[in-house]
């Protein structure tokens, strides 16, 4: 880069140097001679960056590296030409002045020089117009030599180095103008390289005839001659470099050249000049010499030739448009598609059969009539814009065309170029019906949008209502329960009528502004525009009016539904206010039915937790997260501890410690309560063989649910725990909690698994594991439990035992409970003590054992043995 820039700086700078020079050599302050070589030297300057574009340019290195040496090569010849005029002005190369040999020899060099440059090959001409392209190049050569010989051969001698430099001359003028004219690599570089590179072997030429012809008696013209070729060179070598440095072209071969007469605008310069050089020749002489004659009848020959080769060339071009276009009408005729062939107004002049097939228009309809005619008004002006651009104009135009039924037609317009047998006033255009496309597109658009079954908008029409719809507001998601059901009792058909009816409800309940849709299988939604007070409202009537019976030929069905409903804020992302409806509406599965939530972010906290636990609870046995803790029970009366209850924790990696009130009722709902409860049994019964061979004599109490209770193999898994690990048959006691038993009993439909659990703890009796019910007191039938259930263990709730405020009121209750253990022979526990209070209205009461916080926290198992052994000797009963 910065060689091309001190190139640039230098080209910039030398012709100024030359311009002045040249000045001061018309006004006689230097040698004339002296002053057109050094302004020679100004395409020194131009060749820099021109040989910097070689060397950076891989594509241009073919071109540009022998232009730059001819540049160059021009340049050091004018610049030998000056000095030796100067210095040595009558030394002699053989029998030529030094002068006039140093530029002689350097247009040898450099007319090669241009010629490598600019012959570089490129596509194949057509062999016409090749010969044509030679033929110019002749006839330059031929107009440029006859010009040189009238005006200065003929008038003032033969000379060689005149003769050589003449004819050298036109050659080269002749090949590198037909070369810049024809080339089809790089063809907008080569034009303007070409044209320097002629004016730049022009002024040489013109630079050599002059120092030969100096002096001689009817030759007058050497300072105006050496002053325009000094000119020459320099304007040359700028053309040169603006071709090859500034002009853009695609790098590989270009078009052939068309079959036009590109060649006339240059070739008339050389003719032009033949003409009046014959012109002043015979005003002057009155006669034309030989050689001249000769030289004007080989000129007129070769521009003849050359003329009738365009003429051959143009008639088999249009030979060629005329077949082409015959094969188009021939292709438009059996197309489907319309064609139109338009004059320069717009007007139509034919049409294809098609227009009778597609549109029932004959040729009457439309032959003669502008274009636009059929068209509906509300397209016609943007039509008319379309068909008269002329630069890149649009893919195509759809409008609305009227048919021979005048019936409005979607159609497609594609403007294709000009009618190739009159091409410059015709335009081909192609016209499509593309009716039962756009009525395709737009049912399959509807359909993207709407759900099949009940016509309601689905989840991407509601998104779409959503974007579009209210700044404020709220979103309702409704949850229909029992469709399952109805489909496996009644068939699927009834399922689906079922649904559009609830559907048409939704429909008919809802305002004219709200949207009702449809999310999913049995999941509806309504987008609203009421405020928080009103949705709620809303949100009640459609969960009665969906929950209500749906009657049907011999069934009658019903659903349950709840809600979830989120704020409509402005500028809210609709797919987050969606999801917050939906994790509302999740929200209401502890609920019940006919519940309606709000989204806060508490409750998507919650949701988002149980979501995690219910991901990752399945994998927590394998993956060795779950742990137990230990809670001792302690001997009321001498507060030595005899047993501990094994309590579940499960250590996340992200939520921490979660306890067994959130694992427990997931773990149901997975049906990975079974495995977990194994896993349970068979961790405490080894933790507890442990203690026991270290001599610690204690119980250990297992949690089991009414289900696992129920199992038919629960007893003997609990047997085969107890004999893989070594325990002792009444050393482990399984509890389960009395609310199960309660909900089991009442619910009629598992009556047969309440009394499973009684019949396996009868097994576990006889098998010498003890038994024990939990959370015993907040039922509503406690003590009908203890004459059923075959129990060792009552585990009295602190809410029996120790309610707020009911202190006396309490211990009668627990007084009671104590004493009908007795009477069955049953331990009563009094379980939660967590004050004194506490522990002395169990104590008052009679229970033989205690458990809570008051006494010690669930403790992992090493911290349970230090406890044991700070307790074993206990004997004051205090704590």
């Amino acid at each position: 880069m910065v060689g091309e820039a001190r190139g640039v700086r230098l080209a910039a700078a030398l012709p100024l140097v030359a311009v002045s020079l040249l000045a001061a050599g018309l006004t006689g302050v230097v040698p004339m001679a002296l002053a057109g070589a050094l302004a020679a030297l100004g395409s020194a300057g131009f060749a820099v960056p021109v040989a910097r574009t070689a060397v950076t340019d891989p594509a241009l290195r073919r071109m540009a590296a022998p232009l730059a040496a001819g540049l160059l090569i021009t340049a050091l010849s004018a610049a030998g030409a000056g000095l030796a005029a100067t210095v040595a002005p009558r030394a002699l190369a053989g029998d030529v002045r030094l002068a006039v040999e140093i530029p002689l020899v350097g247009l040898f060099f450099a007319v090669g020089a241009y010629l490598l440059g600019l012959l570089v090959p490129g596509r194949r001409l057509d062999p016409l117009v090749a010969a044509r392209a030679w033929l110019e190049g002749a006839s330059i050569a031929i107009c440029t030599l006859y010009t040189v010989w009238l005006l200065l051969i003929s008038q003032t001698g033969v000379r060689g180095a005149g003769l050589t430099a003449a004819m050298l001359t036109s050659v080269g003028l002749g090949t590198t103008v037909a070369s810049a004219l024809h080339g089809t690599r790089f063809p907008r570089r080569r034009y303007w390289s070409g044209l320097g590179a002629a004016l730049s072997i022009a002024g040489l030429g013109a630079l050599v005839l002059t120092l030969d012809y100096q002096g001689t008696p009817h030759y007058q013209g050497t300072p105006l001659v050496l002053a325009v070729s000094a000119l020459a060179m320099l304007g040359a070598a700028a053309l040169v470099w603006y071709g090859t440095t500034w002009v853009t072209d695609v790098p590989g071969p270009g078009r052939a050249d068309a079959p036009g007469s590109s060649g006339y605008p240059l070739l008339a310069l050389p003719l032009v000049g033949s003409a009046l050089a014959t012109g002043y020749q015979l005003i002057q002489q009155h006669h034309l010499d030989p050689t001249a004659m000769v030289l004007a009848a080989a000129g007129v020959v070769i521009v003849t030739i050359r003329q009738m080769l365009v003429t051959m060339t143009l008639r088999r071009y249009a030979d060629q448009l005329a077949v082409q276009g015959r094969q188009l009408r021939t292709l438009v005729v059996g197309s489907d598609d319309v064609a139109l062939v338009l004059d320069e107004d717009l007007v139509v002049r034919w049409q294809s059969p098609a227009a009778a097939r597609q549109f029932a228009l004959s040729d009457q309809d439309v032959v003669g009539q502008p274009a636009t005619a059929l068209l509906h008004p509300d397209d016609a002006q943007r039509c008319t814009a379309y068909l008269a651009e002329t630069g890149t104009a649009a893919q195509s135009c759809e409008v609305r065309l009227r048919d021979g039924f005048d019936t409005w037609r979607d159609t497609e317009w594609r403007r294709t170029g000009p009618d190739p047998t009159r091409p410059g006033w015709s335009l081909v255009v192609h016209v499509r019906d593309v009716s039962q496309h756009r009525d395709l597109a737009r049912t399959l658009r509807q359909n993207v949008f709407t759900d099949r079954l009940t016509s309601l908008p689905n989840r991407d029409g509601l998104r779409r209502a959503g974007e579009t719809g209210p700044e404020s507001g709220a979103l309702i998601v409704i949850g229909l329960y029992g469709l399952t059901g109805i489909s496996d009792l009644h068939g699927a058909e009834l399922g689906d009528a079922v649904l559009v009816e609830a559907a048409r409800r939704l429909r008919t309940e809802v305002g004219g502004a709200d949207v009702p849709a449809r999310l999913g299988d049995s999941r509806f939604a309504v987008l609203t525009e009421r405020g928080a007070v009103q949705a709620h409202l809303l949100a009640s009537r459609l969960l009665n009016l969906l929950s209500a019976p749906y009657p049907a030929p011999g069934a009658r069905a019903r659903l349950s539904a709840s809600a979830g409903l989120a704020d409509v804020a402005e500028d809210a992302d609709f797919d987050e206010v969606l999801r917050r409806a939906e994790l509302a509406l999740r929200a209401t599965r502890h609920g019940g039915t006919a519940a309606v939530e709000w989204y806060d972010e508490a409750v998507e906290a919650r949701l988002l937790r149980r979501s995690a636990i219910e991901q990752e609870l399945p994998g927590a046995v394998g993956q060795n997260q779950l742990d137990l803790a230990y809670q001792p029970i302690v001997e009321l009366g001498s507060g030595r501890p005899v047993g501990a209850e094994a309590l579940l924790r499960w250590r996340h990696p992200t939520l921490g410690t979660v306890p067994p009130a959130e694992v427990v009722p997931i773990a149901r709902e997975l049906g990975v309560l079974p495995e977990i409860g194994r896993w349970v049994l068979h961790r405490a019964c080894r933790q507890l063989s442990s203690w026991m061979r270290e001599g610690r004599e204690l119980f250990v109490s297992v949690n089991v649910s009414a289900a696992e209770l129920a199992a038919p193999h629960f007893v003997a898994a609990v047997t085969s725990a107890l004999e893989t690990h070594l325990v002792p048959p009444s050393a482990l006691v399984v509890e389960v909690a009395e609310p199960q038993l309660v909900a089991a009993r009442q619910d009629t439909a598992r009556h047969a698994t309440f009394e499973d659990v009684v019949t396996n703890l009868a097994h576990l009796r006889a098998a010498g594991v003890r038994t024990a019910v939990d959370n015993f007191g907040i039922g509503p039938t406690s003590l009908s439990h203890l004459r059923v259930l075959p129990l060792d263990l009552l585990k009295i709730d602190r809410l029996v035992f120790a309610p707020e405020g009911q202190n006396g009121q309490a211990a009668a209750i627990i007084d009671v409970m104590v004493k009908l253990g007795g009477q069955l022979g049953i331990q009563v526990l009094a379980q939660g003590l967590e004050t004194r209070a506490d522990l002395e209205v169990a104590r008052a009461a009679g229970c033989r054992l205690g458990q809570g916080y008051l006494l010690s926290q669930p403790v992992p198992p090493e911290h349970l043995e230090a406890y044991l052994d700070q307790h074993r000797h206990q004997r004051t009963g205090e704590f």
